[in-house]
């Protein structure tokens, strides 16, 4: 995970419908060194999840199209991100509410900047040591992946994978509920530049080492659990 003090700005998806609320909220972050993704409703924020890794996550309850608890449960169904909800309403059962969708923190507006600041970044904190103790193995539902052992346990069997086909699983399970193109996947998992002659090559090797990784973990090859198609855009792990 990113940090500020390695030189490198935390990544923030914020979304709210509400366009002075986001202003004030993106300058706010933006004083605090930090960059920001916004949205102005529920799908725009997932489809922005879906393409780029984010350190921190801000959103407002009542977005139209989905509204933020919502999202809430989606992205925590993948991600262990840190989620800070935002919303006008302040009642006990609605902070509850917000809390038991995976929400790591809950800020009424009128937003105070200094405490708003001091929330976000304890979770973000929070997140960096989460994310340092995940590095040694990565967990998603009943996939276990030891990445010092290099080895990979699904539904409690151990799953044989050649070198090849282990980091392509890494590669994928490190980005949940993205939807990675399958050039992307050529190029950082084959390790060659996206320069080559022959993208009708590039592509149907991808194809078979995804055919192969899912036989091996016992995939329905119609209905994927762990690696889904995505009809002209490439494969996602996992769903948001």
């Amino acid at each position: 995970m990113k940090t500020v003090q390695e030189g490198q700005p935390y990544r923030i998806l914020y979304g709210d419908d509400d366009p002075d609320m986001q202003t004030l909220v993106r300058l706010i972050l933006q004083r605090a060194g930090m960059q920001v993704d916004s949205a102005s409703n529920g799908q725009e924020a997932l489809d922005l999840w879906r393409r780029t890794h984010f350190d921190g996550v801000v959103l407002d309850v009542m977005m139209p199209v989905i509204d933020g608890l919502e999202i809430c449960r989606r992205i925590r169904r993948l991600s262990q991100v840190p989620i800070i909800l935002l919303t006008a309403r302040g009642q006990e059962d609605e902070v509850v509410r917000g809390l038991e969708a995976g929400a790591d923190d809950y800020v009424v507006k009128p937003i105070r900047q200094k405490e708003f600041l001091a929330r976000l970044n304890v979770a973000l904190k929070r997140g960096e040591r989460m994310h340092a103790q995940e590095e040694q193995s990565i967990h998603y539902q009943d996939l276990v992946i030891h990445l010092q052992r290099r080895s990979v346990t699904y539904r409690g069997r151990p799953i044989h994978l050649t070198p090849l086909e282990f980091q392509l699983l890494v590669y994928l399970a490190r980005k949940p509920g993205a939807i990675i193109p399958k050039r992307e996947l050529f190029d950082s998992v084959w390790g060659y530049s996206s320069g080559m002659d022959s993208d009708y090559v590039d592509l149907n090797i991808v194809e078979s080492a995804i055919r192969r990784l899912r036989r091996k973990l016992g995939e329905d090859a119609e209905r994927p659990d762990l690696i889904v198609t995505v009809r002209g855009l490439g494969y996602q792990f996992g769903h948001v």
